[in-house]
């Protein structure tokens, strides 16, 4: 399959899989806020505050997880993170807001490391010339779990409760805890380094790797914004469409399609990508459509038909979440012989960055202005004027 070894089979299929719980438990909370913060008298900031402090978590073990990576291996730190976000799934059912939001921050700390995890074990197995179209059909598992998060843990909350919904998500957990376990022996038996120190030096190791690298640099900061508009539609577009007066299940379904959208937009960029030999144009081509869409989707009002919101919200997906897949490629790509970990847990801190400020900020703004529109508005032309900035300047070469 795709030229790939056994093992590179092994690792391909097992990053999707990880890559599908991750995102799964990453948007579950999202994907049902309001009858969660019905439930526990929260107001409409819910749903930021929760994904901000899953970032904050996330920032922090992002940085450390490429050190314990190196020394225990990829497969192995997947097992354990998934283990700790069962445990912080099960936390979040509990009663009180505070509790809810702290278990936000301790899912953030099992999903940091997930990333640097599987991007290292698939990079030891692919070819670079092949990094674009394999790192973007890994990717498509994302918008896979989002998707199954906003169908299913919307129609499980419908009709069972929300906490039924989040049962399902822990469960989901533990399974793949269980799945990396049974790769461990194969993925880790040449890669652990029993001698690597552990210091909260590398913190600052992973950073001044980025920042030392001009493309790492570059991809940084595009980081930031793409991915602060994506968290705000993900952790948004629910709230959004509900306060139009859209029912909950709609709402989630809207937010499959999305996903859906992504599916075949990181398969159709990471092959255009490949294809005229600029990933850099294909990154700007995503943020200028993520915007205009964006925009698009604030313009939605009750009395649209129901087909005309699912035609947007898939176009939105194509861009608003299928541009990681190349953005990851061309970390890797990037990254110095042996640091993939590192390069990619580096550049995720500033992408977690992202997600963690903008969408409080979109809460903030809803929740004063009593409305999400200008939100919209605001993420999309800062995402767009990036997007310009990027076309308009040249190449990094992975070797600069």
């Amino acid at each position: 399959m795709f030229g790939l070894t056994q093992l590179g089979v092994e690792a391909f299929l097992a990053a999707m899989g990880i890559q599908f719980v991750s995102s799964l438990m990453g948007t579950a909370v999202a994907s049902i806020a309001p009858e969660i913060a019905r439930s526990l008298q929260a107001n409409s900031t819910f749903a930021g505050l929760y994904i901000g402090f899953m970032y904050v978590g996330a920032c922090i073990s992002s940085l450390v997880g490429g050190n314990f990576i190196r020394r225990y291996g990829p497969a192995h730190i997947t097992e354990f993170a998934l283990a700790f976000a069962a445990a912080a799934v099960i936390l979040c059912m509990a009663p009180l807001e505070s509790i809810v939001i702290f278990s936000a921050f301790l899912l953030g700390l099992a999903k940091g490391p997930l990333m640097p995890a599987i991007n290292t074990m698939l990079s030891r197995q692919v070819e670079k010339g092949r990094y674009n179209i394999i790192f973007s059909l890994k990717q498509c598992a994302g918008p896979v779990g989002m998707a199954a998060s906003g169908l299913v843990i919307p129609f499980l909350t419908t009709h069972f409760g929300w906490r039924v919904g989040l049962s399902f998500v822990a469960v989901l957990c533990v399974l793949t805890a269980l799945w990396s376990r049974w790769i461990k022996k194969d993925q880790d038996s040449s890669f652990q380094f029993k001698d690597e120190p552990i210091s909260l030096t590398h913190l600052a190791d992973s950073l001044k790797l980025v920042l030392d690298n001009p493309l790492l640099r570059r991809l940084s900061v595009l980081s930031i914004i793409y991915k602060g508009l994506q968290m705000s539609v993900l952790a948004y577009m629910v709230v959004f469409l509900t306060d139009m007066k859209f029912s909950l299940v709609f709402a989630g379904l809207a937010l499959a399609v999305s996903n859906f959208g992504a599916i075949f937009g990181r398969i159709f960029w990471g092959a255009l990508a490949d294809k005229i030999h600029s990933s850099r144009v294909v990154l700007a081509l995503c943020g200028i459509l993520m915007g205009i869409f964006t925009v698009v989707l604030s313009f939605t009002q009750a009395d649209w038909p129901k087909f005309v919101v699912l035609i947007f919200s898939f176009l939105l997906g194509i861009n608003s979440l299928g541009w990681s897949g190349v953005f990851f490629a061309q970390i890797a790509a990037a990254a110095p012989q042996g640091k993939v970990a590192e390069a990619t847990g580096g550049v995720d801190f500033f992408s977690f960055v992202g997600a963690i400020f903008v969408p409080m900020a979109f809460g903030f703004l809803g929740h004063h202005l009593g409305e999400f529109t200008t939100g919209f508005w605001i993420v999309s032309a800062v995402t767009m004027l990036c997007a310009a900035y990027l076309l308009l300047v040249k190449d990094i070469q992975p070797s600069s």
